[in-house]
């Protein structure tokens, strides 16, 4: 897909980046809550922490569980838009080269 001395090309290896950015900070933070919560609760169960602490520590899970999938379902809709600005660009691009060789 040349023209002239170049390339016509649509690069949007930095949209998959931001993509997999996104997904990966999804999961470490819940990695980072889960754990939180289990040494938390093992504390209590041992008796090291007062046992009434448990039903704020259930009270600020679901908490947690209910703005994070909140702020699942934001970027799960950010990468969908990504995935449309990424395929709305390769069509395009493909249009501009065929218009470009003289084609449709």
């Amino acid at each position: 897909m040349g023209y002239g001395d170049g390339m016509i090309r649509f690069g949007n290896e930095g949209l998959d980046a931001i993509q997999s950015a996104t997904t990966g900070q999804q999961e470490r933070y819940q990695e980072i809550w889960d754990d939180v919560h289990t040494q938390l609760t093992t504390l209590i169960e041992q008796g090291q922490v007062d046992a009434s602490i448990a039903s704020v520590l259930n009270e600020r899970d679901e908490q947690f569980r209910r703005e994070a999938g909140g702020f699942d379902d934001s970027v799960s809709g950010q990468n969908r838009a990504m995935r449309d600005v990424q395929s709305i660009g390769n069509e395009g691009g493909s249009a501009m080269v065929r218009a470009a060789g003289g084609g449709r």
